[in-house]
This record gives structure tokens, C-alpha cells and sequence, in this order.
């Protein structure tokens, strides 16, 4: 993300609502990591209480390095620093990277320091990944630092790469996310290209063609037939717009209400563009 696009819509946001909490995650943030200390500078000029930084701790290679970065980012006001280690991580970032990170961290004094560990079923499970994960905590359990611990959502390449993994839910009902994400949104989401997002590509407009503040004041899930079918009628109700007029429904291809929402709204992605589905 350009930093003024960042910078910009951090001003937009806080000037139409209180944030509770601000985090850059990614990809890799600290890949550019002037860019995301600047910004996170700018969250702690606005006075948000908590800012957050998702990251694999590769950064802790060099231990000097690790330091440096650790203390620019308390003292931008970073108070989470959540680092990324499991079986899914491991075979790209070894362990020596985060424990540096995370022991950086602690040392520059940011207040709360986590591993951020995903897991398929739970740390205790016996499948290949859980075994594997429940491992890396072992080793890492002596640094005496907090895990949080994260079931893994099925979408994007969970969805296809781990879809055996997952127990079959049924596609009927509410949508499981349309309190707080959708008919009373509480988070957005921001991506380099400017959309803003409640839920998995569920955009709400483009922040680099209408200004943030103004997306946020105007959104109403009423005003747009897949947030108001998705909230008055849930995922299968999405199946009855003419938009949909084609698509294959086949029930057992689907782990759960939330794939199905992700793949009827790219089968219509065509007719409602301003959504990003």
C-alpha cells in the first residue's frame, strides 16, 4: 500500500468514528518496514489505544537488526506485536527469525508480545499439521510467551489446498457473520488497490475513488441486494437473484455457508463490480 493512501485513509476513518484498534498485516508488513512504522506512527498521533502488527518475524534474522526494528516499532506505539509460527509458516521462515522477533520485542518493552499460531482442529490434534505445530510450541514453550491460538477459516487456498481437512457444515440458516460484519460492521479492511472490506471480498467501495469517511457514513446493508439477502435470508438466498441464473448448486461441494456466499458472489462478480465479490 502507498503510505499516503495509508496515512489518508487512517485521517478518514478517524474522522466519522471512534477506532478501538488499528493493524497492518499482510502479506509480510515488515518487508517494507519504514512504510509501516510511519503508519503506525500516524495511528498513535490519532490516540488509537491498540495497534497491532501481524508478522512472521522473519526480520529476526540478524539479531542487531531485530532490535533496531523492535524499539522503532514501540516507539511508534505499537502495543501487539503477534508473530506467525506453525506447520504452515516453518518450511519458508525457520524458527530463529521469530524467537529473535519476539525476544526483540519483549526487550524494547511493547507491551503484549504473541505467538500467532493457526491450527486446523486444535493444538492437540493428531492430523499432520496440528501434530506438526504442537511441535514448534514445544520448542518455543521456554521463551514464556503467550500462544494465540487460531483455527483456520477455510478460504482462499485453505479452501481447495486443505478442503478434506474440514467437517462438512450445513449451507442453510443466517449467515454466521452478518451481526458484525455485516448489518452492524465493527472492522475494515483495507487492500493496496483501495477497497474496503467487511468480509471475505465483500467490499463496501474503492477509498481512491469516493473518500473513506464517506463509504463508512454511507453504508447501509439495506441499500444493496447481496448485503440485504445475506442478512435477511443468509448465504442460499444469494441463489435466487437473476444474477445467479446458471450457476450449479451442488451442496456437497461446499464446507460451509461461507464458501458457498464466496462462490455464488464470484459467479456474479460481472454485474456488481462496485462490490469487489
Amino acid at each position: 500500500m502507498e503510505i499516503e493512501d495509508g496515512l489518508r485513509y487512517l485521517e478518514e476513518t478517524v474522522a466519522v468514528a471512534r477506532l478501538d484498534s488499528f493493524m497492518i498485516f499482510g502479506g509480510e508488513p515488515m518487508l517494507y518496514p519504514e512504510r509501516t512504522i510511519r503508519l503506525f506512527r500516524k495511528a498513535n498521533e490519532l490516540e488509537i489505544p491498540e495497534i497491532e502488527l501481524i508478522t512472521n518475524g522473519f526480520w529476526g534474522r540478524d539479531p542487531k537488526t531485530a532490535r533496531k526494528l523492535a524499539t522503532e516499532l514501540r516507539e511508534a506505539g505499537v502495543t501487539d506485536v503477534l508473530i506467525s509460527v506453525d506447520a504452515f509458516h516453518l518450511p519458508h521462515i525457520p524458527l530463529g527469525g521469530p524467537r529473535n522477533a519476539a525476544m526483540a520485542s519483549v526487550d524494547a518493552g511493547i507491551k503484549r508480545v504473541r505467538w500467532n499460531i493457526a491450527v486446523l482442529e486444535s493444538i492437540e490434534a493428531q492430523n499432520k499439521y496440528d501434530r506438526r505445530t504442537r511441535e514448534i510450541a514445544q520448542i518455543l514453550e521456554p521463551l514464556d510467551i503467550e500462544m494465540s491460538l487460531n483455527e483456520i477459516w477455510p478460504q482462499g487456498r485453505a479452501r481447495t489446498n486443505l478442503k478434506h481437512f474440514f467437517p462438512k457444515q450445513s449451507l442453510k440458516g443466517d449467515c454466521p457473520r452478518k451481526e458484525n460484519t455485516l448489518a452492524n460492521p465493527t472492522c475494515i479492511s483495507m487492500d493496496p488497490a483501495g477497497w474496503a472490506s467487511t468480509c471475505w471480498f465483500m467490499a463496501i467501495g474503492n477509498a481512491k475513488k469516493a473518500s473513506l469517511s464517506k463509504l463508512l457514513t454511507d453504508y447501509s446493508w439495506e441499500k444493496h441486494p447481496i448485503t440485504r439477502i445475506l442478512v435477511e435470508k443468509g448465504p442460499m438466498g444469494l441463489s435466487d437473484l437473476q444474477e445467479c441464473e446458471g450457476f450449479s448448486l451442488q451442496e456437497d461441494e461446499y464446507i460451509d455457508k461461507c464458501h458457498l456466499c464466496c462462490e455464488l458472489r464470484r459467479y456474479m462478480r460481472k454485474a456488481y463490480p462496485e462490490m469487489y465479490i
